[in-house]
């Protein structure tokens, strides 16, 4: 799996680029001698101020939306909780307006053919979610049962053994984990199951399971029996940081800008002082 290029990398080079060229536009030595050079310099510090600035501002709205985002996410995650729970599976077209609803289904697991969700990291450790398909009213849904932690040796997989009993189970409708990126996805252990995917899609499943199912998960309830360390979130990182990386954009508009003003007031002052000292000589 390849890595995630770290937006922050990018941030830091804009930033170190940018106060990099402003301390030697500052150190430039004034000179009236040529108003040409004088005036191209200006510009391009006009210019280059207009471009960053709108960069930076345009980065900093970017953050807010993303955190309003995030904030409706967790609005509805908590409102899942307090509204009527389902008692029926929702179809595809609906499971977005019920994303993060309880629902309370009567079924049995299908303890032999079960998914392992591989690389999913929870507080800082590699492990898997569990996925098992739940036969409800002779339709067949997933049932994420939880994370576990992986073994340091890729070719022990974790007991995950669930009876197929008749049983009650209340869980929360959620999309199936997805990458940020697009990665292949290739199946392992294609013979076998419990069966290691890698962000798998419906169809994925679909093919492994030769049955239907929907196109969403059912995160296991934290009380219910049966299950992993579950700590479902609505996001993985809420919108406290999106907040602060809009902060410090917005901050970097500001230093920018009076960096722009305080070099063009030394510029005046100078071309001030060089007025004064030809009149002087006259």
């Amino acid at each position: 799996m390849k890595n995630r290029p770290d937006p922050r990398l990018a941030t830091i080079a804009i930033r170190t680029t940018t106060i990099r060229y402003l301390i030697i536009m500052s150190t430039q030595p004034y000179s009236d001698r040529n108003p040409r050079a004088r005036y191209v310099r200006s510009a391009i510090m006009t210019v280059l101020l207009i471009i960053l600035l709108t960069v930076f501002i345009s980065a900093g709205l970017w953050q807010l939306r993303r955190a309003g985002e995030k904030h409706d996410l967790n609005a509805a995650f908590s409102a899942g909780s307090i509204v009527e729970t389902l008692t029926k599976p929702v179809s595809d077209t609906d499971a977005a307006k019920y994303r993060f609803r309880l629902i309370k289904l009567s079924g049995q697991y299908d303890p032999r053919h079960q998914f392992l969700l591989d690389s999913m990291v929870s507080r800082g450790h590699n492990g898997y979610y569990v996925l098992t398909p739940f036969i409800s009213d002779e339709q067949t849904l997933l049932v994420n049962r939880g994370w576990l932690a992986a073994d340091a040796d890729r070719n022990v997989l974790p007991d995950i053994d669930v009876d197929g009993e008749l049983r009650t189970i209340t869980a929360r409708i959620n999309r199936l984990p997805a990458a940020g990126i697009k990665l292949a996805a290739p199946l392992e252990r294609a013979a076998s199951w419990p069966r290691r995917l890698l962000y798998p899609t419906r169809d994925q499943i679909v093919a492994a399971l030769d049955t239907q199912v929907p196109d969403y998960q059912l995160l296991l309830d934290a009380d219910q029996a049966n299950g992993y360390l579950r700590d479902w979130k609505a996001v993985p990182v809420g919108p406290e940081k999106h907040y602060g990386y809009a902060f410090q954009w917005f901050s970097f508009a500001v230093v920018t800008l009076v960096f722009y003003v305080i070099l063009n007031v030394r510029w005046i002052r100078q071309h001030k002082k060089s007025l004064r000292a030809g009149k002087s000589h006259e």
